[in-house]
């Protein structure tokens, strides 16, 4: 989500700024979409534990700026759903609606189709443990619905990577990606799901997972690529 639909905000600029009642006046936009603002991946209060959904209670409400109370330092990389959170609700205030401008500057010009925060039942396909489904968190119905809550094919996850990383792209499109060395990447993890693009020396890795341990898209993207790699020699 954090690519060129910030490409209306000063990301230098405290997160204050369009949210008053954020705790910390010194949280930059850039602090949110690099995960260095210090805060935790949820609120206090709500828990990831096996079996349950730390979304489905916050179903309906709005993001309370308030909670938004960092535990670290200021500069640490510590990956926070709460902050994408609070990035959405910037871009609501400054678009209206954070999906829409999503769609309007990232989906619509890397032409996806499938993108939804509300797929039909006949379109998400349902990991199973135990032998029984695995329903999905409902992120997608909840104020953290910019952290994880978009629903899209495979198809065009690779769209998506072959949008943003194209030759002459601008370097807007991987503003939220990591980067080490040569390589540059993205991932995302949800309830028994991952996803992962990774690139290095012009090759590229798109990896789905369902119902895996945690990393397994990133792990399975970065072989990958290092076999291309050594076969390129």
């Amino acid at each position: 989500m954090g690519t060129t639909a910030l490409s209306a905000l000063d990301v230098e600029r405290p997160v204050v700024h369009y949210l008053p009642t954020v705790p910390d006046g010194e949280i930059t936009i850039a602090d949110l979409v690099h995960h260095t603002a210090g805060l935790p991946r949820l609120p206090s209060g709500m828990t990831n534990r096996l079996f349950t959904d730390p979304y489905r209670a916050s179903v309906g409400a709005p993001l309370d700026p308030a909670v938004c109370v960092p535990l670290t330092e200021r500069g640490s990389i510590v990956y926070s759903n709460l902050g994408y959170a609070l990035l959405g609700a910037v871009l609501d205030v400054v678009h209206g609606d954070w999906f829409t401008e999503v769609h309007r500057v990232v989906l619509g010009p890397a032409s996806i189709s499938s993108a939804t925060l509300s797929p039909s039942d006949a379109e998400w396909v349902a990991p199973r443990l135990f032998g029984r489904h695995i329903k999905p968190w409902a992120i997608a119905e909840s104020p953290y619905a910019a952290a994880g809550g978009i629903w899209s094919s495979f198809e065009d996850l690779c769209r998506y990577a072959d949008w943003t990383l194209r030759a002459g792209a601008e370097t807007a499109r991987t503003v939220s990606w990591k980067r080490e060395g040569v390589t540059t990447w993205i991932n995302r993890e949800v309830r028994a799901a991952g996803a992962a693009i990774l690139n290095a020396r012009g090759v590229t890795a798109v990896v789905h997972a369902l119902a895996q341990t945690p990393h397994t898209a990133d792990s399975i993207a970065s072989s990958l690529v290092e076999r291309e790699l050594r076969r390129r020699g």
